[in-house]
């Protein structure tokens, strides 16, 4: 059977129980199905395929509701639908905003080290020695922000992340929230 049939057919069965809850609710039973479908799938690349592509027609069949709190923002990045990923982008950039002018009055300057650069791409990362797949959301010399499932590692916990131009690079999780997590790499280059 092809991916993309898969995918669709996976949808149908699992679309009356995702529809039926909330949507942490949702990002909880997704986790539950994502993990028997890695213990499913023949190859961790079929996986990679199937997942995102499976999470599309999910959102699909919901209507592609706009993106309303963390836990959809975590759905949402983990599509293959490039509107799904974008409106999770979009959340999540509009929180850091709330964010930063909550804390407006207790931070006096920009404390980063290193310039931010915004990324959308798919690629691993290990926790424990367990690969599992991540998006991107932003990089930097000195470190990542990452959209992982969960359960998300705590911070103080080492990890391994591919990052696109810069191989697998060795990492510390710095903080966790509801939308993923941010990584300090353990190779971080001095400040300019």
């Amino acid at each position: 059977m092809r991916t993309d049939e898969l995918a669709e057919e996976l949808a149908d069965f699992w679309f009356s129980a995702v529809a039926a809850t909330h949507w942490e609710g949702r990002l909880q039973l997704l986790n539950e199905i994502h993990a028997q479908l890695r213990a499913d799938m023949e190859t961790q690349s079929e996986y990679d395929v199937l997942s995102p592509r499976f999470v599309a027609a999910l959102i699909d069949r919901l209507g592609v509701p706009p993106v309303e709190n963390d836990a959809q923002a975590q759905i949402y990045a983990s599509s293959a639908n490039e509107r799904h990923a974008d409106a999770a982008k979009a959340w999540i950039r509009r929180a850091d905003a709330v964010a930063a002018e909550l804390a407006a009055g207790f931070v006096r300057e920009d404390r980063r080290r290193f310039a931010r650069r915004m990324v959308d791409a798919f690629s691993e990362i290990w926790v424990q020695g367990r690969p599992g797949p991540c998006r991107l959301v932003d990089i930097s010399a000195g470190g990542a922000r990452v959209v992982v499932r969960e359960p998300a590692p705590s911070p103080g916990t080492q990890v391994r992340l591919a990052v696109p131009d810069l191989g697998v690079k060795d990492a510390l999780v710095v903080f966790r929230n509801s939308v993923g997590i941010g990584v300090r790499f353990l190779d971080e280059p001095a400040a300019a």
